[in-house]
């Protein structure tokens, strides 16, 4: 198949399946072909195999043309430790909620993508888009998306901000070669844009915790803004949120997503590796631990009801287990097979799998609820909730 009749395949596939509805959003995807704002060298596909169109152009066209993420950027390497794999890491899948395959620890982490072309359309479709309207686009990346945004609202209403100045550099050529000339400045997204502020949308594909009190301030009233959002490192979910009249935000949730983080103040946080500590505690248990922390819903649940926790897969000669700690790394979990049986261990000031349990039977007990049911509000003074059916319901902060 050709570039053109891939691109016509994928968008007629969207639209029959729902996740493309707004027409004017369908001429848009329609006009823009992916394929323009790949790299032909240098990228990666989602599983972490090498892209060039030059060598083998088939391969590239078709992991252009597949419903994933394309890697066009990567941070810089840990320090060797270890057999180690580009993308080793396993976390739960948010957006098919399937269980990942074991795979090695990582040393290198996406700094920049392609967003997967669902993904992307269901942002688009959630940000209620019409012509005119002003957005501010956060991470301008290949400039796919900055595109997109142009072609259904107008060049001169999209403003998009782009942290690494060889990637905004390259986003602007090819733009403008595509017949495109939208706002692009280099520039920390964490910070927004003030200078073209207020914004009646903001979007963006990098995944945040929480929402930075700029956005907030450079929103019109009524204005969204629509991002992934998660508390477990890759695997959140898409939200929409709209600022309210006393200047508070009410968000909710609409099915799982994997991202690239938010590039945030401060440093970042250490490598998630089991440290070899000896435990406080242990315990022998029959049931399989491993598997709410791999199956997102209960992922989710557990990242919202017990606070400060990250895991990554834990090799040892038994099999595969979890490591989880939290940011400090004093307090921690060791988990792997130990015969027909799970070892349990523990240490550190918290007992955080006793927390998990005590969640996971919260969580059972509310019906075992789907992130959708779950929303977030931020208020006035920056305090995030987690909330449950409604702003009323059970909440949690984070």
């Amino acid at each position: 198949m050709t570039a053109e009749e891939r691109h016509s395949a994928l968008i007629e596939a969207m639209v029959a399946d729902g996740t493309l509805v707004d027409p004017a959003l369908v001429e848009a995807f329609r006009a823009v072909p992916r394929h323009r704002f790949i790299p032909e060298t240098g990228a990666l596909t989602a599983h972490g195999t090498a892209l060039d169109a030059t060598g083998n152009h088939e391969l590239w066209l078709s992991a252009v043309y597949a419903d994933d993420a394309i890697v066009t950027r990567m941070d810089e390497a840990e320090p060797p430790g270890g057999r180690e794999e580009l993308f080793g890491e396993d976390l739960p899948v948010a957006r098919r909620y399937r269980a990942p395959q074991p795979r090695r620890a990582q040393r290198h982490r996406p700094a920049s993508s392609s967003t997967a072309p669902t993904v992307l359309a269901r942002m688009l479709e959630l940000a209620g888009l019409r012509r005119g309207r002003r957005v501010l686009e956060i991470g301008t990346g290949t400039g796919w998306n900055t595109a997109l945004l142009s072609h259904r609202v107008g060049s001169r209403s999209v403003i998009s901000v782009e942290i690494d100045e060889h990637l905004a550099r390259a986003a602007v050529q090819t733009l403008r070669a595509e017949g495109y000339e939208p706002a692009v400045h280099t520039a920390d997204g964490y910070e927004g844009f003030a200078p073209e502020s207020p914004y009646d949308r903001i979007i963006t594909a990098c995944g945040v915790r929480r929402l930075p009190p700029s956005w907030l301030e450079q929103l019109e009233p009524d204005g969204r803004v629509v991002f992934p959002w998660g508390l477990l490192e890759g695997a959140g979910v898409l939200a929409r949120a709209t600022r309210l009249d006393d200047g508070s935000m009410c968000a909710d949730f609409h099915g799982g997503v994997g991202f690239v983080p938010l590039r945030v103040p401060g440093p970042p946080l250490p490598p998630v590796r089991d440290s070899g500590q000896q435990p406080d505690e242990y315990r022998l248990t029959q049931t399989d631990p491993v598997a709410p922390l791999m199956a997102f819903p209960s992922a989710f649940a557990l990242s919202v009801m017990v606070p400060d926790w990250r895991v990554r897969r834990r090799w040892i000669g038994t099999g595969s287990g979890l490591w989880v700690c939290d940011r400090t790394r004093e307090s921690w979990v060791r988990i792997y097979p130990y015969g027909t049986s799970w070892m349990v261990e523990q240490g550190g000031p918290r007992s955080i799998w006793d927390e998990f349990e005590e969640a996971l039977e919260e969580w059972r007990g509310l019906g075992s609820p789907e992130p959708d049911r779950f929303g977030l509000s931020v208020d006035p003074d920056g305090a995030h909730r987690v909330w449950l059916d409604s702003p009323e319901g059970r909440t949690w902060r984070c």
